[in-house]
């Protein structure tokens, strides 16, 4: 009987503790937050990102491939940011989460060096393991990105 009542007061907090104790973020509010905190200027879905990620961009055109982490930042976002003359801010229009992957539909605008405006549309769709980003694929405009990365950085 005197195991019962402990099993049973065991039980009630191990119950009470569960619901007073926090939960950890799922992945996609990870990813939500994420993309808020770049929208405002203080953070970047980028942050996500395992040091052996995988990113895909998808399309048509040569800036289509499959890059390391170390060779996409290199390759695309260094050289994609130097031709902005304001940063890039996403408007996010949809989240979704279907098992560990996560599809974030956006758009981007900035100014460019040469004073004109980039917008995009983009679809990323996020492979999470442990609440990180080890695969990406992105689908965007790739005719607007390539002409972006045609602006000669020497001409502002």
């Amino acid at each position: 009987m005197k195991t019962f009542q402990y099993l049973t007061v065991f039980v009630w907090f191990y119950l009470l503790s569960g619901s007073v104790m926090a939960e950890p973020l799922n992945d996609k509010q990870l990813v939500e937050n994420a993309f808020n905190q770049w929208s405002q200027g203080i953070g970047s879905p980028f942050d996500l990102l395992t040091a052996d990620a995988q990113w895909t961009i998808m399309g048509p055109t040569e800036s289509a491939k499959t890059y390391n982490l170390s060779d996409f930042q290199k390759m695309v976002i260094q050289p994609f940011n130097q031709r902005l003359a304001t940063r890039l801010k996403p408007t996010v229009h949809a989240i979704y989460q279907d098992s560990e992957e996560i599809i974030i539909l956006f758009e981007a605008e900035a100014t460019l060096i040469n004073g004109e405006n980039y917008q995009n549309s983009y679809a990323w769709f996020f492979t999470m393991q442990q609440g990180k980003v080890v695969n990406v694929r992105a689908v965007l405009d790739l005719n607007a990105y390539d002409a972006v990365m045609a602006l000669d950085v020497n001409d502002d």
